[in-house]
């Protein structure tokens, strides 16, 4: 039973490289990033409702890595009790300690009006896998092709806030007068049999951060306006941390999620279908000395930094702009908030560098008055 157990942790949470070192859990408590097998809590769970919907997804949301062929999970450090009621077989999760007293601030939604997903038909691509509706916010940046007009060029990533506000990256947006279209609720951009029900959207308007440097690539944030606000009833926005504790996170030891169609490997091909990883979010010190030898870089409180010491995982080429995630478990459902946006690293999973991340709680506050 074990074996079958373990066959199906490795489907769901087909990621890379393990930590042995304190992590965070889904429940936001103390962990140790330890092999599947001698974490007591998942087992039970496991045995006692089997591969539900809300077990997997707390499983991949707990996997912090590999040693082997053995996955890996963020074990907490005291039993975390799971309850069912006498109506439902499903799990229930601790309430959330964040209260949805509002719809929005500022124009921005607020839970349970943003970061739901809802995933359906699975999809393994190159032992990643890939679910539709997964990241209902994430959206494909075109630029005009002069090679072929009819073909963007699918160069950046970006999340919607709104329905009709695109968060991404300011290197995408600066100096490009060649961007021009948002592809929406897209799962493989070059299929039209992978299930998904994509929108394509002009955009009206372009605001880069007013001190946004394009050699250090501080304050690497945009906002994209779509020309109208977007009917497409698959596409969700994604939340942001407005409130606290978030507001107020680093996020060192979580293992936030990021997504996109960039190149699979440095200078390599872009992935046709979205791929998504976890990466280990490190301290801005550990950050600091990786680049110590890049002079025009800034490591500083509006960044943030994720990714594996020995590498293998990273977001690359055409991920830029896209969104690293982290989720959490609100009134039985996981709720998805962008703590970053993917800015630039060094080529890609290289040996020693992690990614670094323009952190979205530093420009919470620009990101509401900029928005039209």
């Amino acid at each position: 039973m074990i074996k079958v157990l373990l066959f199906f942790i490795c489907l769901i949470v087909a990621r890379n490289s393990a930590q042995d070192d304190s992590c965070t859990t889904p429940f936001n408590q103390d962990g140790q990033c330890i092999s599947i097998k001698f974490c007591k809590e998942y087992l039970e769970l496991l045995s006692k409702y089997g591969p539900s919907d809300y077990v997997s997804t707390l499983l991949r949301q707990a996997h912090c890595g590999w040693e082997g062929q053995d996955p890996f999970v963020c074990c907490p450090r005291v039993t975390v009790k799971m309850a069912s009621t006498e109506t439902s077989e499903r799990i229930a999760f601790p309430p959330s300690d964040i209260a949805v007293s509002q719809n929005e601030i500022n124009g921005l939604p607020k839970p349970p009006f943003c970061g739901l997903n809802q995933p359906s038909k699975t999809r393994i691509v190159n032992g990643v896998p890939a679910y539709l509706g997964e990241y209902p916010w994430i959206v494909a940046l075109g630029y005009r092709n002069s090679k072929n007009p009819e073909q963007p060029k699918w160069l950046c990533g970006g999340t919607m806030i709104t329905d009709k506000h695109i968060l991404t990256a300011g290197h995408c947006v600066h100096n490009r007068p060649d961007l021009y279209l948002a592809r929406l609720g897209e799962l493989d951009l070059y299929s039209d049999d992978d299930g998904a029900q994509p929108s394509t959207s002009t955009l009206s308007k372009a605001k880069v951060h007013e001190q946004y440097n394009p050699t250090s690539y501080t304050n690497d944030i945009a906002i994209l306006t779509l020309s109208q606000p977007h009917k497409n009833p698959t596409v969700k926005p994604i939340c942001l941390p407005l409130d606290e504790p978030l507001k107020s996170n680093d996020f060192v030891n979580y293992t936030p999620l990021v997504a996109g169609w960039g190149a699979l490997y440095f200078n390599g091909p872009s992935s046709s279908t979205l791929q998504t990883t976890t990466l280990p979010v490190v301290t801005n010190e550990r950050c600091s000395r990786a680049f110590i030898n890049f002079r025009t870089t800034t490591i500083d409180h509006r960044v943030l930094c994720a990714g594996y010491l020995q590498g293998g995982k990273d977001a690359c080429q055409g991920d830029s702009g896209g969104p690293l995630m982290y989720s959490r478990l609100e009134n039985k459902n996981f709720t998805y908030y962008q703590i970053g946006v993917v800015s630039y690293g060094f080529r890609c999973a290289e040996q020693g560098f992690p990614g670094v991340y323009t952190r979205v709680t530093a420009f919470v506050d620009w990101i509401q008055n900029n928005l039209d």
